[in-house]
């Protein structure tokens, strides 16, 4: 069956749709993370026990993600990132009203459904939709709309207080999101099975570089939107320049993923793969020695960060490059199950480290999380040049 390819206007409307509605997603998300931490701690929980917390909201991608491929061709993407997207609202309300520790953990789950489906679905929407010679491109505007929501979330916060208010105006943006998306293209075969398909966990045997990528940085990324408010106060500086920090580091995201998706178009996608994961590690193994100078951490965060996010903008461009119809949709629903597997793991695990060596052990497990990712990367970039050379 030919791959579907929709009008250049129903194309570039269903594009924005899916970029901006997934930017206020990430913008209600990146209130949740910060917020629920500093409430829980002000209640009394452990660094630990939060990190359990943040892993609840990150269990569901077990359950919904192997069926995210059926549900993504049953309903197509635009009607289930609505029923997320509402799911997503209704999840935030509640969350908000019951301000409770326990109450949380199956609402977080709840969220964590919503999570999965609009994660998995605009990232297989977005790479269908996107052209072979403008894939990067496309996918940095993608990861520059996500990270301008990370950076407004703990601007909200600043602005708003650190009470259960921001969770109501989570709720609110993820229905005025669902309302945008309803202006997307409403096409089903998006994602059509071939007899050449292959099942959603074999895909990994095919490009574990690109699969697995979302395990690491997922680990990585949410302990430091989790623990980092909390590192930086017990590093000596204030809650308000820990929360704006955050924001400065997601500035770093939205600058250098579309830099990173254009150098994606143009040079050799595992190389460069490889030189931000390196990079990456080295910017975090300085911020022990910036905290808690405020100039000099948010110029540590800014270029670590952006650089991390750009981990993230090139595993998307090599799973779009990599696959088509059924296998996209089932690629991109195993990266979001690599992504909550990531999230359920880092963060308990930061959090633990954090008790153990305080509060520098959140630094250091997150070098190791992108340090046990670098051989994936190498071996494929190695195989890549014999196979040019043969």
């Amino acid at each position: 069956m030919s791959r579907f390819i929709p009008t250049q206007p129903r194309r570039k409307r269903s594009l924005a749709a899916a970029i901006v509605s997934m930017g206020m997603v990430n913008l209600s998300m990146g209130i949740a993370f910060p917020l629920a931490a500093l409430i829980m701690a002000r209640q009394g929980a452990e660094p630990g026990l939060i990190g359990l917390s943040a892993a609840a909201q990150a269990a569901p991608v077990f359950l919904i993600s192997p069926i995210a491929p059926w549900i993504m061709r049953r309903f197509g993407p635009a009607n289930v990132m609505i029923g997320g997207l509402l799911l997503a609202g209704v999840s935030f309300l509640l969350i908000g009203y019951y301000a409770n520790f326990f109450a949380w953990f199956p609402l977080r789950f709840l969220l964590g459904v919503a999570g999965t489906l609009l994660w998995a679905t605009s990232e297989a929407w977005i790479n269908a939709l996107a052209e072979d010679a403008k894939r990067g491109k496309i996918i940095g505007i993608y990861g520059a709309s996500a990270a301008a929501g990370f950076a407004l979330g703990p601007t909200t916060l600043v602005v708003l207080g650190t009470g259960v208010e921001p969770f109501y105006l989570g709720g609110a943006l993820m229905i005025a999101a669902a309302i945008l998306v309803t202006t997307a293209d409403k096409s089903r075969n998006h994602f059509e099975k071939t007899e050449k398909s292959s099942p959603m966990w074999r895909l990994v045997f095919v490009a574990p570089a690109a699969l697995l990528v979302n395990v690491f940085y997922a680990a990585a990324e949410e302990s430091l939107v989790t623990f980092f408010p909390l590192y930086a106060i017990r590093s000596g500086m204030a809650e308000s320049g820990s929360l704006a920090l955050l924001t400065v580091a997601a500035i770093g995201a939205i600058v250098m993923q579309p830099i990173v998706g254009v150098a994606a178009d143009r040079m050799n996608r595992l190389g460069l793969l490889i030189g931000l994961v390196l990079a990456t590690m080295a910017g975090y193994a300085l911020l022990p020695f910036a905290v808690p100078m405020l100039i000099a951490t948010g110029i540590v965060l800014f270029l670590v960060v952006g650089l991390a996010n750009g981990i993230f903008t090139l595993g998307m461009v090599l799973v779009g490059e990599r696959f088509r119809g059924a296998e996209l949709a089932g690629a991109s629903a195993f990266t979001t199950a690599m992504w909550g597997t990531g999230a359920l793991i880092g963060t308990p695990l930061s959090g633990f480290a954090m008790q153990l060596w305080d509060p520098h052990g959140l630094v250091l497990a997150v070098i190791l999380i992108f340090a046990a990712y670098l051989p994936f990367p190498f071996i494929a970039w190695v195989r890549q040049q014999k196979s040019r050379a043969a």
